[in-house]
C-alpha cells in the first residue's frame, strides 16, 4: 500500500513545482471548496472503481498525467483494490490552503478495508479550470 501511495506522491510533487505563477486556490469556505472539489472527485473515483482512465485524469493536470500514465494508473489501481477494495462512501472533513492549492480531504470508506481512509485531493483553479495535482488514498 505505501509504494502505491508513493506513485501517487511523486504526482503531486510534479505538479507542485510545476505550478504556473496563474494557479489560485479553488474557495474560501467549506461550501465553496466542496461545490467544487466533490463533482471532481465523484468524476475520479468512478473512472477508478470501472478502471477508465480518461475518466479517472480527466481533470489532471498535464505533469500528473504525465506521472501517472496509463499504465502505472493500472498497476496502482489494481494494488488499491486489492487492500482497500472498490470506494464506497466518504465524509467531507475540511479543506486547506497551501499556496497556491487547495488540500481537499475526506474519510472514505472502501469495501476491503474496516479501517478509516483519508481521501486527499490536490487542487488548484488555472484559469478558468480546476485542475486535479494530487490524489491519495491512505
Amino acid at each position: 500500500m505505501m509504494r502505491w501511495a508513493s506513485l501517487l506522491l511523486v504526482g503531486i510533487l510534479l505538479g507542485f513545482f510545476a505550478l504556473p505563477a496563474a494557479a489560485e486556490v479553488i474557495g474560501d469556505s467549506d461550501a465553496q471548496v466542496q461545490a467544487v472539489a466533490d463533482p471532481i472527485l465523484n468524476t475520479v473515483l468512478k473512472g477508478f472503481d470501472s478502471g477508465n482512465y480518461g475518466l479517472y485524469s480527466q481533470n489532471f493536470d498535464d505533469t500528473l498525467k504525465d506521472a501517472i500514465t496509463e499504465k502505472k494508473f493500472a498497476q496502482v489501481r489494481g494494488g488499491i483494490l486489492k487492500t482497500l477494495g472498490k470506494y464506497e462512501s466518504r465524509t467531507y472533513l475540511g479543506f486547506l490552503r497551501q499556496g497556491k492549492t487547495t488540500v481537499v480531504l475526506w474519510k472514505g470508506k472502501f469495501t476491503r478495508n474496516d479501517d478509516d481512509v483519508l481521501i486527499r485531493l490536490v487542487l488548484s483553479r488555472r484559469g478558468d479550470k480546476v485542475q486535479v495535482l494530487g490524489l491519495w488514498f491512505q
